[in-house]
């Protein structure tokens, strides 16, 4: 008859794989497979893993698993008796205990009624019971394993994705979102910090290659001159009374007249200047 190894061997060669090939389909180092293979069932690994290769590689052949199981707890049961005294620590220890009530007895009366004693089993040792697990907890920490893994992997690539959302959405150009200026309008940077023009009682602001939306507001009671858009050759001439502070959204586009001088503010995009 053959052994669990030959078997299992055999069923591997008539498929044509290798014990490379096996190994990297069950995740079970092609030692190991070797040693069981050979029927060499001592190395060294607690007995649940060797029950669980031992199953997975029997499923893995297409062999019936449970049969190639029992097999191995009768094999295994087999070599525990020949490694015991007379195998009695296995099933219990029988042992001849005298009897109180015979030890009453007369001498006479045990001679013509022999004592036999009393039978006792002693319960086997632990490590001789067999247990039913045979490997499905090794199955179940290796899918475990698996699933924390791609779990992580997953959760990288949201952090990652996000930090990139997080820098593409800080763009300068979202400083300004509506048509409008609105009281709540954030300053991307400062343009001139004051042009000064003495005893000028207006400006005139024009649009110069794009429509300019603006803000005027008057410095000294804090008074909206004007809010709004100034269109491509349509210049717009505003009375002021003292220093007047001009926010914009283009500060390309923008053109300021005071008096004879022509100014210009020398940032580009969102920003403000104030004309005395």
């Amino acid at each position: 008859m053959q052994s669990i190894g030959e078997r299992l061997e055999e069923a591997r060669k008539r498929k044509g794989i290798s014990l490379r090939e096996a190994a990297e389909a069950t995740k079970i180092r092609s030692d190991f497979l070797g040693y069981i293979e050979q029927n060499k069932m001592d190395f060294d690994l607690p007995e649940i893993y060797k029950r669980g290769f031992l199953k997975n590689y029997a499923r893995y052949l297409k062999l019936d698993h449970d049969k190639i199981m029992t097999d191995y707890n009768a094999q295994q049961l087999s070599k525990s008796r020949l490694g015991k005294k007379g195998g009695s620590e296995w099933f219990g220890q029988m042992e001849v205990e005298k009897t109180t009530s015979q030890e009453s007895l007369d001498h006479s009366d045990s001679e013509e009624h022999p004592s036999y004693g009393r039978i006792t089993a002693k319960p086997a040792r632990p490590e001789a019971v067999e247990t039913n697990e045979d490997g499905d907890e090794t199955d179940k920490t290796f899918y475990m394993k698996i699933g924390l893994v791609f779990v992580g992997t997953l959760a990288l690539v949201f952090v990652v994705f996000g930090l990139i959302w997080a820098i593409l959405g800080s763009s300068p150009d979202d400083t300004i979102e509506s048509p409008e200026l609105s009281d709540n309008t954030e300053i991307a940077q400062p343009a001139d910090p004051a042009l000064t023009v003495v005893d000028l009682k207006s400006i005139t602001l024009s649009a110069n290659g794009g429509r300019v939306y603006v803000a005027v507001t008057q410095k000294n009671d804090g008074s909206s001159i004007y809010r709004g858009a100034i269109e491509v050759d349509s210049p717009l001439t505003l009375d002021k009374s003292g220093p007047v502070e001009i926010e914009f959204d283009r500060g390309e586009h923008l053109v300021i007249k005071a008096g004879d001088g022509l100014f210009r503010p020398r940032a580009s995009g969102a920003s403000q200047i104030t004309i005395e």
